[in-house]
């Protein structure tokens, strides 16, 4: 393990769940210790206790040598045009892979990527820059995945989807195999996708209605 500080970038629910997670990557030997958080809200983590804080916003942070930063944005666009800054000055992503995960030998994954608790890469599978998996997620064999995008947790991308750039993915969701999905787009909390998302269309699952 590299000597230095794990940053975590966004202290909203997100951040603090990686908090958490890198613990217990720290504890396995494979992250520097939690150093803090940075986020542009100074007032976001205020109701919580925990004992590392904000030190600092990604307008002013300055990355130090061995400083390793995680990212914890989940809005794709957000995401992107916050790494892009924090990597012209000199910061570096490093990836979070939670000691629960499961990842196939012939899987391929990007740069700074988050797998949260429970997650499974399956065989083949190719993952982008700064992705982001939360916890009990499966990405199935041969599937593809966009640089910038989010997957909830309880979602299951099976078999052969490709999902392009910055896509977003709620809560639950089930994509059928083969589904492509174009770069920015949205896949609504608890829908299940069975055909072509156009590139920066937005899906949803109907609501759930009240029985007579």
């Amino acid at each position: 393990m590299e000597k230095g500080r794990t940053i975590i970038v966004g202290a909203g629910g997100f951040g603090r769940e990686l908090v958490n997670w890198a613990r217990d990557c720290h504890r396995a030997g494979v992250l520097p210790p939690v150093a803090g958080l940075l986020d542009d809200n100074p007032r976001i983590m205020d109701g919580f206790s925990y004992d590392v804080g904000l030190i600092g916003s990604t307008a002013d942070f300055v990355a130090k040598p061995g400083d390793q930063l995680l990212m914890a944005i989940g809005t794709p666009a957000i995401k992107q045009r916050v790494a892009e800054m924090l990597t012209a000055r000199g910061g570096r992503f490093a990836s979070l892979i939670h000691p629960t995960t499961v990842i196939a030998g012939s899987a391929r994954i990007g740069e700074g990527l988050i797998l949260c608790p429970l997650s499974l890469v399956s065989a083949d599978a190719q993952i982008g820059r700064l992705c982001s998996i939360n916890a009990l997620s499966s990405i199935g064999h041969d599937v593809r995945l966009g640089d910038y995008s989010t997957v909830s947790a309880h979602v299951d991308l099976t078999g052969s989807v490709a999902a392009g750039r910055s896509v977003m993915i709620g809560t639950g969701v089930k994509v059928l195999p083969r589904v492509k999905i174009g770069d920015g787009a949205t896949i609504g909390a608890g829908s299940v996708v069975y055909r072509t998302v156009p590139a920066g269309r937005s899906v949803y699952a109907q609501p759930a209605k009240l029985l007579p």
